[in-house]
Order: C-alpha cells, then sequence, then structure tokens
C-alpha cells in the first residue's frame, strides 16, 4: 500500500471523512446498566484466586459455628391403641377409626397440658413454668401421629434432655388418658340420664297393662273362653308380629332420642369454647424486606425521581455538547444533584429508623386477620360435624317413626276385626298380648342401660401399648444438612461480593460486549502480548492481531487518507502504549516507508523504555521552542521507526499541547512521514489528549479485557467526539491466545529457513514486551 502525498493540505482535506465515520460508528444508546448471566462466568474466571481461599475459610468457619451451637435433640415416642375389647355386649362402646385425627384436639387442649404443667415432676425440672410460653413450647415440642395403621396413636415429644423428653410425653399421655376416661363417663352417664325417662314411662305402661288383663280375667269368668281363644291362634299370630315389630321400634327410637338429646347438648356445649390456637411470634423483618420497605416508601421515591431527573438533565448536556455553551447551568445541575442525593441518603436513614416498627405493625395485623379467619374456620368446621352427626341420627330417628306408625296401623286394624269376632275373649287375649309388648320393651330398655355399665367396665377407649423410655440416641447426631447448608452459603460470599463488585464495575470481558455500547465499532481484536519472545505461536497469533488491526484500519473505505493516529484510552493500564508502538511497526513493515511514534503522554512516558531508547530532548522541548524538530527524534532503531519521546517535562502539559503547536508539529512530521502515531495519556485523568485528537486524522480507542470499564470508555469517546476528534474504531487487547485462535483460527505461513528470523534478532525490551518481528530493517522485510 502506497501513501499519499506528503504534506499539511493532505492531512486537513482528509479531515472532511470525519463525520462519515462518527455517523457510521454510533448505534442505539444501550449502555443501560443491566445484568448479563454471562457476569456469573467471568465473576469465577476473575475472583476464583481469592475468592475460593476466602469462601474455604467462611464455609470452615461457618460449618464450625454450626456445629459448635448445635444441641442434639432427642424424641421420646408413646404408642397407644383403639380399645377394640368387650367384655359381652359387642359394639355398645364404640371406638375411633382414626385415632390420630380424632385425639389431636384433646391432646393439645389446655386441659392436658395445664395439667401437665401442674404436675410436680415436670416443675421440678425447672424448664417448664405454668405460663403461656412453656404450653406454647409444649405444644410445639409435641407431634401425634399412627404407627403405620389408624387403630394406632404416637405421641412424642422433642428436647434436648431425653429424660426430659421422656418424662413430658408420659405425663402428657397420663393426662390426656385421664381426660378420655373422664369424657367417656360422662357420656355413658349422659346416655343412662337420657334412656331413664323412657324406662319409667314403659313401666306405668307395664303396670297399666297388667291392671287390664286382671279386668279382662274376672269378666270373662262365667263361660269357656278358651274355645273361641283357640279359634283365634291363627289370626293372632299376624298380630303377635307387629307387636314385636313396634316393640323394636319403640326401642330403637328411645335410643336414637337419647343421642339427638345429646347431641343437641353438645352442639350448644361445643359452641361455647373456645378454640384456642398458639400465640402469634412476629418475627424480626429481614433486611431484604426492611430494604423494600425503605425503597418503595413515597419520600424515598420521590427524592430518587429527582435525581433520576437530574442525571436525565446532566447527561442530555453531555450527549449534546452543550457543556462548554453552558458551564454555569451545568454546574448548577451538578450541585444540585449533589444535594438531592445527600437528601436521598437522608431520607433512607430517617425511614429504616421506623421501618422495623411499621413492618411487624403490618405484620402482626395481617397475623390477626388470619388468626381470626383461621379460628372461624375450625369453628365452623368443628361445628359442621357435630350437627351432620346430629342430622343422621335425626334422620334415623323420622324413618323409625314412620315406620312405627304404618306398623301401628295395621296393628290397630288387625286388632279392631279380631275383636269383632273374639268378643270378650279377643279383649283379654289382646290385652295380654299388650303387657307382653310392654314388658319386651322395658326388658329391652334395661339391657341396653345394663350392657353399657358392664362395657363400661373393660376401661378406657384408648389404651397403652408402650409407654416413653428415655432415648439414648438424638434425632440427628450431627447438623450435616445444615452444616452443608451453611457452610456452601458462606462460600459463595466472596463470590457473590466478587459479583457485586463485577456488576457495578462492569468491567468489559468481551468485545461483543462493546456492541451494544455507545462507541465506535471494535476495529481490530489485539491477543495477548505473549510472555517470552521467540517465534511460538503465541508470538505469531500477537503480531498477526496487531497486522489485522493495521488492515482493518488502512483498508476501510471510511478511514482512506488517514496519516495521523492518536491512540488514547480511558485510563492506565489499557494497552494503548503497546498499541501505538506495535502498529507503528506494522505501518512500517506494510509500506516499507518510515513511521514516525512520537510519545505525547508528557506525564508518564512509555515508549523510550519499550525501545530501550534515552529519553532525550524529546516533545516537550519540541512544543516550548527550546529544541529543532529534527533534533528531537531518535533514529537509532533504524528506517522504518523514528521514535520521539516524551522528553523531561517542566510545565504544565496543557500549555505545551495547544492547538497551533500541535498543528505546526504535525504539518512538520507529515512533511517527512508517511505516517504519524501519536500515544497519548489516559482521556479521563488528561485533558490535554483531547486537543491533540482533534488535530489528528482518526483516533483509536484503546479497550483493555478485563481491565476497562464500560461507563468510563463512553464517557470517554463522548469527551473525545465532543472535542472535534475522528473516533474511528475502538481497540480490544488484552485476548487470550486461545480466545483469539478459537475465534478466528490460527492460519499460519511457512518461509524458506534462511529467510526467517533468528530468536537472537528480536530485541527483548526492559519490561519483556517483544517487538513486533524484531527492530532491524531484514527481520520487519
Amino acid at each position: 500500500m502506497s501513501p499519499h502525498p506528503n504534506g499539511p493540505d493532505s492531512r486537513r482535506q482528509n479531515s472532511s471523512g470525519r463525520a462519515k465515520v462518527k455517523r457510521s460508528a454510533h448505534g442505539n444508546d444501550k449502555s443501560n446498566i443491566e445484568f448479563d448471566p454471562k457476569l456469573l462466568w467471568v465473576t469465577v474466571r476473575r475472583c476464583w484466586l481469592w475468592a475460593t481461599p476466602i469462601g474455604l475459610s467462611l464455609a470452615a468457619a461457618a460449618a464450625f459455628i454450626v456445629y459448635s451451637r448445635f444441641v442434639p435433640i432427642y424424641q421420646a415416642t408413646h404408642l397407644l391403641e383403639a380399645n377394640q375389647d368387650y367384655v359381652v355386649f359387642q359394639g355398645v362402646m364404640p371406638t375411633s377409626r382414626n385415632l390420630a385425627a380424632t385425639e389431636r384436639q384433646l391432646i393439645t387442649t389446655d386441659l392436658v397440658l395445664d395439667s401437665v404443667l401442674a404436675d410436680a415432676e415436670v416443675q421440678a425440672t425447672g424448664l417448664f413454668q405454668n405460663s403461656e410460653a412453656a404450653k406454647n413450647a409444649l405444644r410445639a415440642g409435641l407431634s401425634i401421629g399412627n404407627a403405620g395403621v389408624d387403630s394406632l396413636l404416637t405421641i412424642s415429644f422433642k428436647h434436648a434432655d431425653p429424660e426430659v423428653a421422656a418424662l413430658v410425653c408420659n405425663k402428657v399421655t397420663e393426662a390426656y388418658l385421664v381426660q378420655r376416661d373422664r369424657l367417656d363417663g360422662e357420656r355413658v352417664s349422659n346416655l343412662e340420664s337420657w334412656l331413664a325417662p323412657s324406662i319409667e314411662l314403659w313401666k306405668s305402661e307395664v303396670q297399666a297393662h297388667e291392671k287390664r288383663v286382671r279386668e279382662l280375667s274376672k269378666a270373662a269368668l262365667g263361660f269357656d273362653p278358651t274355645q273361641r281363644v283357640e279359634g283365634l291362634e291363627n289370626d293372632l299370630s299376624i298380630l303377635t308380629g307387629l307387636r314385636r315389630d313396634l316393640a323394636n321400634y319403640i326401642v330403637e327410637e328411645s335410643i336414637l332420642e337419647a343421642k339427638v338429646a345429646m347431641h343437641e347438648a353438645g352442639v350448644s356445649g361445643e359452641s361455647d369454647r373456645n378454640i384456642e390456637l398458639p400465640k402469634l411470634e412476629i418475627p424480626e423483618p429481614t433486611t431484604a424486606e426492611i430494604d423494600r420497605y425503605v425503597e418503595s416508601s413515597a419520600e424515598v421515591s420521590r427524592y430518587e425521581n429527582r435525581v433520576a431527573q437530574l442525571q436525565g438533565m446532566i447527561r442530555s448536556m453531555e450527549d449534546g455538547d452543550l457543556v462548554r455553551i453552558q458551564r454555569d447551568h451545568y454546574e448548577g445541575l451538578k450541585t444540585q444533584l449533589a444535594d438531592t442525593e445527600d437528601d436521598l441518603r437522608q431520607a433512607r436513614i430517617d425511614v429504616r429508623s421506623t421501618a422495623v416498627a411499621e413492618i411487624k405493625s403490618d405484620a402482626l395485623e395481617l397475623a390477626e386477620r388470619n388468626r381470626k379467619a383461621q379460628l372461624a374456620q375450625l369453628e365452623f368446621k368443628r361445628k359442621a360435624e357435630l350437627k351432620l352427626g346430629q342430622q343422621s341420627d335425626q334422620q334415623r330417628l323420622a324413618e323409625l317413626k314412620a315406620k312405627r306408625a304404618i306398623t301401628q296401623q295395621e296393628y290397630d286394624n288387625e286388632k279392631a276385626r279380631l275383636e269383632k269376632q273374639g268378643g270378650n275373649s279377643a279383649d283379654l287375649k289382646f290385652a295380654q298380648e299388650d303387657r307382653e309388648v310392654a314388658v319386651g320393651i322395658l326388658a329391652q330398655l334395661n339391657q341396653r342401660v345394663a350392657a353399657i355399665r358392664t362395657e363400661r367396665r373393660r376401661g378406657s377407649g384408648v389404651h397403652t401399648m408402650a409407654a416413653a423410655n428415655t432415648p439414648t440416641r438424638p434425632i440427628e447426631p450431627m447438623p450435616t444438612k445444615n452444616m452443608v447448608v451453611v457452610a456452601a452459603g458462606a462460600f459463595a460470599i466472596p463470590f457473590l461480593l466478587g459479583l457485586l463488585w463485577e456488576f457495578r464495575t462492569q468491567r468489559i470481558s468481551d468485545a461483543t460486549t462493546l456492541e451494544s455500547k455507545d462507541v465506535a465499532p471494535v476495529i481490530g481484536e489485539v491477543a495477548r502480548l505473549p510472555s517470552k519472545i521467540g517465534v511460538g505461536k503465541r508470538q505469531r497469533v500477537f503480531e498477526e492481531s496487531i497486522d489485522t488491526l493495521r488492515a482493518n484500519l488502512m483498508l476501510s473505505r471510511d478511514t482512506v487518507g488517514v496519516r495521523s493516529i492518536t491512540i488514547a484510552s480511558s485510563m492506565s493500564g489499557e494497552g494503548k502504549s503497546s498499541v501505538s508502538s506495535q502498529l507503528a511497526i506494522s505501518l512500517a513493515k506494510a509500506c516499507g516507508k518510515t513511521v514516525l511514534l512520537i510519545d505525547a503522554d508528557l506525564r508518564s512516558p512509555d515508549q523510550h523504555a519499550i525501545f530501550g531508547l534515552e529519553m532525550g530532548a524529546g516533545l516537550s522541548k519540541v512544543l516550548s521552542g527550546e529544541v529543532d524538530f529534527d533534533n528531537a527524534i531518535d533514529r537509532s532503531l533504524g528506517d522504518l521507526v523514528h521514535v520521539m519521546p516524551a522528553g523531561q517535562l517542566d510545565m504544565s502539559p496543557h500549555r505545551l499541547l495547544n492547538a497551533s503547536a500541535l498543528r505546526d508539529l504535525l504539518d512538520r512530521a507529515l512533511e517527512h512521514y508517511s505516517y504519524v502515531v501519536i500515544d497519548t495519556a489516559p482521556v479521563l485523568a488528561a485533558g490535554e489528549t483531547l486537543a491533540i485528537a482533534a488535530e489528528t486524522d482518526a483516533t483509536l480507542v484503546c479497550v483493555m479485557r478485563d481491565v476497562s470499564r464500560s461507563d468510563t470508555v463512553v464517557r470517554s469517546s463522548r469527551r473525545l467526539e465532543a472535542a472535534g476528534a475522528n473516533v474511528v474504531g475502538t481497540v480490544f487487547s488484552g485476548v487470550p491466545y486461545s480466545n483469539y485462535a478459537y475465534r478466528y483460527g490460527d492460519y499460519r505461513y511457512l518461509t524458506p529457513k534462511h529467510d526467517r528470523v533468528p530468536d537472537a534478532v528480536a530485541t527483548p525490551t526492559p519490561a519483556g514486551m517483544p517487538l513486533h518481528g524484531g527492530m532491524n530493517e531484514q527481520s520487519v522485510l
């Protein structure tokens, strides 16, 4: 590629292409900070070296704390069984089909727990006082279930002391059995009391029928009633069957009426009993809950909106290049922003001071509403169950009364028919039958009462199978699960901190990240400098990346005619000095003409150290007029690359690097050199770089992998463009050899052995950085 004609006119003519490069270099503004899932892997890659030992230390400490505070919990279990035995009459005393479901409420009632807390042995332990807190502790430690089948009931209690666990478990079971016996006794007594009126009624019925039989027997003397009574035997058999059915219906009616009365009494009694739930305990709000409460506050939101508004106005002025025109207004906005941010911090502090009380108050109100709803649901369920049992018995009672009425009607009709045929003998026979029916009903009622009293002697409906013994092994010998969870969380803490830091700093780890930023497009990726000089793959890939950058720059239609190039960066350590030196060598190799490399970083120059040169008078003396242009150039490297070091700085760089002096310097340089590459100071740290970039044909912004930050790159690009610089592209450097080879491949070339450059020709620098292909003319050509 041949250079363009020399002279200042050609450089000025090329400035007309800057607007075109600017328009094509930027897309939409997507610089808003967003979370990228790739940041997780980037965090691990960057932080594992220091985060792993810290995480392991924290994990070990957390696991040790959990282990040191671990208190083994023992569980004692008492096994009970539904009493299905009977003395004589089977089914008289019914038992529950699911003990755990029906007995849970009784076991956890105050009747049982108050009795346990009042026990002398329990009080002797000193662990439970007769208070509501102790009662809640008992409920929390109790667990009720079944042992595989519904007819078995297990009552378990958990405690750190195994003896206390066994003691409390047995005491709770004993108190429960006492209450169960009392309730069963009350049930039997109630049933007997409700059957007593029916028994008395039928006693009087038996007496009335006996009296009638005696009267009819007297009236029947004087004639032989035997023939007439015997003639009625066949007809009376039907009447006897009807009498027997009536007797059975009457007995069942009496029993069901007693049950219905018991249900009605039970419903009214149960409705007066309050269901007690554990006392509400509102936990302390977490840090996340407090933060959400603070951020949702109206005062904080108002200040946040104001901060966002001011930041938008400032950003709009920076983007529209209005800062220089309205400097006072810009500074005033920044002052307002700082004051508003202070107000925002104070508002957050004020809201946070009351956040705990407000959050707990809201949580308590919500818990109270949920508690009332739960109580209402339990009360409704209990009444519904009682009502359902009552309705079932009432339905059966109504059916029995209907059957009895039908049977009674049939009996009355049959009796009337026989009375017409049998006369007094039939009346006597009927009276005897009525007496027998009444005696049968009374006998059945008495038998029912006797059966209840007999079966009551079998004992409680639930009895112990195995009492609780002192447990010898805790439920969990070691808190393995908690230790693993806590250790994992502690191990992740440094990585989370690293993730937060990476998310905040938004360091660039991939060239594709720059595509979504408001910066010039990536014009080339530069591989990481190899640690050793030689002809290995890493050096070959590095040199190839520099040559690719040079080709992309010089062959692009947007940069046609570019001869003076500024290499800039946002901050120090982003590879601009390395890119400057290597790009100058690559340009010299490509065109075969001399390239001038100017070190314009007057504050912290590097080019003389990179090439191993003397500092000399350099650029600072040329700009101050103390040394002529030609005398400040170091030509010791050969005829391809000449270097103008920075020189010793003895005054402010802003005074030296003014627009007129830079124009004269560049005009002089372009008269003698095909290309001029200028290494500059960081844009954000040194304002003089803006003046240099404004006078050159093109500016490249260097970005270092894992070092450069998105916000600084965007800000430096905007400042360069606002100053009039032609930012033609971004250079992404520091790419690992493996990544570069994966993305672009490693396509090596072969040369004859006599043309290859021996390792000794490559000149290492004091900093250990290899030069691009060696620095003598034979090696580069």
